[in-house]
Order: structure tokens, then sequence, then C-alpha cells
């Protein structure tokens, strides 16, 4: 799946000019509740104003008033390295940028750097918690084998009436063990796992649509 698929789009994104103050910039924050803000040229991106630097800036460099401080621009304290994406990027591509950087959200940008709009953290966990699920039949099995052996684990789940939800192979720490995690539906979940196990499939974490 693509970004642009989960993106929040620029007409309903909060955003601010390079010429606003940090008084209006502050306003617009603290009524949208959020934690940054993009900084646009129109429509063109430029970078983005944290709230937590302009305290950081406030409370630990500023001399002047609060009055004085809140006139300054924002152009003065945003940051503008801030890596972007294009809408096509895919969505564990973002996932990975999150983890390794500590920004809110990412912003998506086209080849004329025109802001398209971000994507959050919170959607991109909206979608994997999709894949997981919290209420649904699932199950991990671990296989050093992986060439044919998604076909078999298709076919006797398929021959126990069941229905793949979804299915990601997940590498693991120890050399070419691989974890399969699937959802499953099935009339006879339970039955499907025993079959499973049978076969001589590792199943483990075993978890049934009405556990909590």
């Amino acid at each position: 799946m693509r970004v642009k698929a989960i993106m929040m789009p620029f007409s309903k994104l909060a955003c601010i000019s390079v010429e606003n103050t940090v008084e209006e910039a502050m306003k617009i924050i603290d009524e949208q509740g959020l934690l940054s803000l993009p900084v646009v040229d129109g429509q063109q991106f430029v970078g983005v104003l944290s709230k937590q630097f302009l305290f950081e800036e406030f409370f630990r460099n500023y001399t002047g008033t609060r009055e004085e401080f809140a006139q300054r621009k924002v152009m003065e304290f945003m940051k503008t390295r801030i890596e972007t994406i294009g809408e096509n990027t895919r969505i564990e591509e973002a996932a990975a940028m999150f983890i390794t950087s500590k920004v809110r959200f990412i912003p998506i940008t086209n080849e004329q750097n025109k802001l398209l709009g971000i994507v959050t953290q919170q959607a991109v966990f909206k979608e994997y918690q999709k894949i997981f699920g919290n209420k649904h039949n699932s199950m991990a099995i671990y296989t050093y084998d992986i060439r044919g052996v998604l076909g078999k684990i298709c076919e006797l789940i398929a021959k126990e009436g069941g229905d793949i939800c979804n299915m990601m192979v997940i590498p693991t720490d120890v050399m070419d063990l691989a974890e399969i995690f699937l959802r499953v539906e099935a009339p006879d979940f339970e039955r499907v796992v025993r079959v499973l196990e049978r076969h001589g499939y590792d199943v483990r974490d075993v978890k049934y649509n009405d556990q909590k």
C-alpha cells in the first residue's frame, strides 16, 4: 500500500506561513492540539515548526520579553532540513522512517516540492492494526523452509474451510528461520490449528477471535 491511501491531504491540514508570528503559530498549534506544524509558502513546503523547539528557545536562549518573542517570525525557528517522501512511497518505508527518527509526521511532496499532505504515526499504526488485528483468529508458524511451505499451508487451511484474511512473512533473528503470521477465518479455527500441527508445522501464538 502507498502512503497516498492514508495521508492527510493538504486541503485538510493546519499549516502556517513563513510570515506568521510565533504567537499566531502557537494559537493554531494549541487550537488544533498539535505538537508541530508544516510551514509553507503558498503550497510550497518550506519546513516544520515544533512547539517543543519554541519552548526550548524561549526558556533556554531568549533574553527578551515574552511579548517580543511572540512577535518574531516563524522563519526564525522552523527546521528546514526535513526529509520528505512522495505519495507513492510504500507504507513500510514510512514506518521505518518513524522508527529511526523523532518526527511527528512525514511531509508528502511532489517533484516541485509542493506539499500534497502528510502521513502521521497514527495513520501508519492503524494500517498495521488492520493487518494484525486484535479480535480475529490468528497464529504464527515458524519454519526454516519458505519455498513450497506457503502453498502447503494455504492448501491445508482451505481444505478445512478456512479463509486467509492476512498473511505476513517476518524474518527472525535466527538464521534462515521465518515467522509466517496468519489471520484466518474458519468454521472451526481450533481444528485448523490441530491439522497444521499434525502435519508437522510449528504453530505458536494462537489467538481466537473471542479473546479480549
